[in-house]
């Protein structure tokens, strides 16, 4: 029979599609510099975060045609090895329709991360690094959840972190020419 031979070097996506497909589907995992990073549940305050901003872009979306989509939920393949998932991306629109079964992306224009207490350094440092390595992202906008704080990170401006901290504040994507007012991402959070 033998030794059977174990890969030892970091896990590809392909093998890591292989191993997720075994996986319970309510479980989240994200394929980190080739290793499987499994994350924990989200809070209710996150969840409702997400909420609002897939509500938001979804009316901008939908008011008129547009030439993007906002997607939850698909890995954004940044290497061979590693298969980020952000909470929420914007790619060219007619993307899903062309990989209609597609469990990944390249084309992403804006990135959207909600902050969570286990994932924050990872977001800010390593994501960050990772996603605005893409050609096509345009902006990286992280969203803290335990009180009102945008970061955005803009092409335009070389990447550099700029705060919104206002419920006043608006989330400006010239590239998508849409502005999304922070009173929408933190509707009915308690958060002031």
């Amino acid at each position: 029979m033998g030794v059977p031979t174990i890969k030892t070097g970091p896990m590809t996506v392909e093998e890591y599609f292989a191993f997720t497909d075994t996986r319970p589907d309510n479980e989240k995992w994200e394929l980190i510099e080739g290793e499987p990073i499994l994350n924990a549940s989200p809070s209710g305050l996150h969840q409702k975060i997400l909420w609002n901003l897939n509500v938001a872009l979804g009316v901008i979306e939908r008011r008129q045609r547009q030439s993007w989509e906002a997607i939850p939920g698909i890995g954004v393949r940044v290497s061979d090895t590693s298969l980020p998932e952000p909470d929420v991306f914007i790619q060219p629109a007619g993307t899903v329709m062309r990989h209609p079964y597609g469990r990944e992306t390249r084309d992403v224009i804006v990135a959207f991360e909600i902050l969570s207490p286990s994932t924050a350094e990872r977001d800010l440092r390593w994501k960050r690094t990772a996603y605005i390595s893409l050609p096509s992202l345009t902006h990286y906008v992280v969203i803290a959840q335990d009180a009102i704080d945008v970061v955005v990170f803009a092409r335009g401006a070389g990447f550099s972190e700029r705060h919104l901290r206002s419920l006043g504040d608006s989330l400006d994507l010239p590239a998508l020419g849409i502005s999304l007012p922070l009173s929408e991402i933190y509707r009915d959070t308690g958060l002031k």
